[in-house]
């Protein structure tokens, strides 16, 4: 790898960690009425920028029915069964893939978006207990 790869390389990773702090300031209500409290609901946080020691950025599209805004990492829900619509691109090769995953939140609790990539792209994108 050349001095100049590298540089850019570094230059793109200080990036998308950049863009990842910048997102996300406050969470998305994916659900309708007043705000609830803490405890009585659930918050997803997208992954924003490594996942598996590489540079991928998961972003969360869709909680069920809503569209979540693309500056939103972190969205609120209530208890249940959620389904999210999730694209995790590798900032290497510019590879985007979508997933689809079917979940169960609970109350008060705290979940993360975790890729499983590759050096070629995205295997996998699963929800964990934060």
């Amino acid at each position: 790898m050349t001095h100049f790869v590298r540089r850019q390389h570094r230059r793109l990773v200080a990036s998308a960690v950049a863009a990842a702090a910048l997102t996300g300031c406050g969470s998305f209500q994916a659900y309708e009425g007043p705000r609830l409290p803490s405890a009585a609901r659930a918050l997803i946080h997208a992954d924003p920028a490594f996942s598996a020691g590489l540079p991928v950025q998961v972003i969360l599209r869709k909680v069920d029915d809503r569209e979540v805004p693309v500056n939103r990492a972190t969205v609120a829900v209530e208890p249940g069964r959620h389904q999210l619509i999730v694209d995790c691109r590798h900032a290497e090769t510019g590879a985007s893939t979508r997933f689809v995953i079917d979940a169960e939140v609970e109350a008060g609790s705290a979940y993360r978006l975790e890729a499983e990539a590759t050096g070629r792209g995205c295997e996998a994108v699963t929800l964990r207990p934060r």
